[in-house]
């Protein structure tokens, strides 16, 4: 098997950027996410929360606290990303 090819500095920096924009995304549906779970739970009756209503309410908390860990991680790869750009540039 082949060595993999050191991937060139400019296209980390994109992947970087691309990331950075993707975690802004990611952030940017899960805060929509958390104010559509709390009109939800806030707006309709206790009564009316049964079945598939009450799963779909409790699904959006569910949704938004994984993308809200997703767009956490994401943030923590950027760090790296950011790191391995300007030790590069330093050499």
């Amino acid at each position: 098997m082949p060595a993999a090819q050191p991937t060139p500095p400019s296209d980390i920096a994109q992947i970087l950027q691309d990331n950075l924009e993707a975690a802004d995304q990611i952030k940017a549906t899960a805060n929509e996410l958390d104010v559509v779970h709390a009109v939800l739970a806030t707006q309709i009756p206790p009564d009316a929360l049964q079945g598939d209503l009450e799963a779909a309410v409790k699904r959006t908390d569910q949704l938004e606290q994984q993308l809200s860990e997703t767009a956490e991680a994401l943030d923590q790869s950027n760090e790296l990303l950011q790191r391995h750009i300007e030790s590069g540039s330093k050499g």
